[in-house]
């Protein structure tokens, strides 16, 4: 542990004290247009348009009359059937997720933006 004198008074151990280091800086109009471009491409995801969960499970859904009625076709066709419910379900995850991401953008713009408010508001007033 280092003397009482051998500490650097005006150096801080916080980084928003000094001044030398350059401000952080939250610009919440560049996080507003990247919440509006994310929340485009989640219901992209969830719309029926090509490459969307619906039009993946339409494109996706093989059946036994795809495959035929043999026994290995049929065993195809059991095989396939759990795959597309996997799949579906992987893609319905990954939209839950996007959307939670979404979310917590949004949580930590409005937390910064509430403190920015709460430490610039004059309190004497």
């Amino acid at each position: 542990m280092a003397a009482p004198e051998d500490i650097d008074r005006g150096a801080s151990p916080w980084p928003g004290l000094d001044k030398a280091r350059p401000a952080v800086e939250i610009k919440r109009d560049r996080i507003k247009q990247l919440l509006k471009a994310l929340e485009e491409d989640v219901a992209r995801l969830e719309s029926s348009n090509e490459g969307a969960l619906q039009d993946m499970r339409s494109m996706t859904n093989l059946t036994e009359a795809h495959f035929g009625t043999w026994d290995t076709a049929k065993d195809l066709a059991r095989t396939t059937g759990k795959a597309h419910m996997k799949v579906g379900a992987v893609y319905q995850e990954t939209i839950a997720k996007y959307r939670a991401a979404i979310e917590l953008l949004r949580a930590a713009a409005y937390n910064y933006q509430d403190a920015e408010q709460a430490s610039t508001t004059n309190k004497a007033s």
